[in-house]
């Protein structure tokens, strides 16, 4: 007896180290494909905008699912082409002017700074070298790496693209492969997890993508009327960094703040305050709206998650930490705390 005793505790321990031992590999598996699983998530992201817009056509018109997605996704790409047509070379000349007020700005910046001995020492660590002033041999290895990074994106943008599009073409096939994978008792509830999940994420999209519209008109509709140069420009790159909560509201107004002190002090400080009416109107009257609507993260969660992400695995997780904090958030809802806790 007590023999056996011992061998079903060996038993145990081994299933035990085995479970751990497989968890641990798929951590690492996970670690070391972290970049693939990010361009995987935001294809998922693409998938979801690409069904919710397709879904109401299926609904309201004669065309089904395969032929409603077509039509998404053509007048997807009209619109872009259209938009690249009317918008892109106006943005390009912006943006090659911001480069211009914005390196005067910082030039200024560093006159004023140099005017006293702390500002000198502030920016003793921080030497400025003019590219045009290198040798070729030393621009080379920029070029080169300028291009990886050119083909690495082009690469990424195809991978977000397909996998979007393959998971919205046949949504059904990938749900019901993966819900296989689960014991039959489990079934049901592991669908209406991924319903809820696949909600929450279409709600937020739904909710970001309203927020950054709005954020971004009214800013560079206030810049124009203070005069301020390039506001088309300002205006969508605050209206793209509301995509990132929180960090984004922060950072966004430092381009614009930068483009108005070439102007004078007073403007820099009209700006500013014009910066903090919006971010007021944002946190106090868009957000709630929106969030009514969707999964209503702690702001608190929210900044770990971006700063977490960021930190970790680089800029482009950042995009995607509250999207993904939303998702994690509703598993832990429904699977810990009802399932697993009973609560309600």
């Amino acid at each position: 007896m007590k023999q056996l005793n011992i061998w079903n505790y060996l038993q145990r321990l081994l299933l035990t180290i085995l479970v751990i031992s497989l968890f641990g590999v798929f951590f690492l598996l996970a670690w070391a494909t972290v970049d693939a699983l990010i361009l995987l998530f935001i294809g998922m992201l693409l998938a979801v905008i690409l069904r919710t817009l397709a879904n109401p056509i299926a609904r309201h018109t004669p065309l089904n699912d395969k032929f409603s997605l077509i039509t998404v996704i053509l007048l997807l790409i009209l619109v872009i082409l259209l938009g690249g047509w009317l918008f892109i070379p106006e943005i390009i000349e912006q943006a090659e002017a911001f480069i211009i007020q914005a390196n005067q700005a910082i030039l200024q910046l560093e006159q004023f700074l140099l005017q006293y001995s702390w500002g000198r020492d502030l920016l003793e660590g921080f030497v400025l070298q003019d590219p045009s002033d290198l040798p070729f041999q030393a621009l080379l290895p920029r070029i080169t790496e300028t291009f990886g990074l050119t083909l690495t994106g082009l690469r990424n943008i195809f991978f977000i693209f397909f996998i979007g599009l393959f998971l919205a073409w046949s949504p059904g096939l990938y749900r019901s492969g993966f819900i296989n994978l689960i014991p039959p008792r489990g079934r049901k509830r592991t669908n209406e997890v991924m319903d809820a999940m696949v909600d929450g994420l279409r709600s937020w999209l739904l909710g970001q993508l309203i927020s950054m519209c709005l954020i971004g008109v009214l800013t560079g509709v206030g810049l124009a009327l203070f005069g301020v140069p390039l506001a088309f420009f300002l205006g969508i790159i605050s209206g793209v960094l509301e995509f990132v909560p929180i960090l984004g509201s922060i950072i966004s107004p430092i381009p614009g703040i930068l483009i108005a002190s070439t102007l004078g002090f007073s403007k820099m400080i009209y700006v500013t305050l014009f910066y903090i009416a919006i971010q007021q109107i944002e946190g106090n009257l868009l957000t709630p709206i929106v969030q009514r609507q969707t999964v209503s993260l702690p702001p608190a969660l929210t900044l770990t998650a971006i700063f977490v992400m960021g930190l970790l695995f680089g800029v482009l997780a950042v995009f995607i930490a509250t999207p993904l904090a939303a998702v994690i958030l509703i598993l832990v809802k429904m699977v810990y705390l009802e399932d697993i806790l009973g609560s309600r």
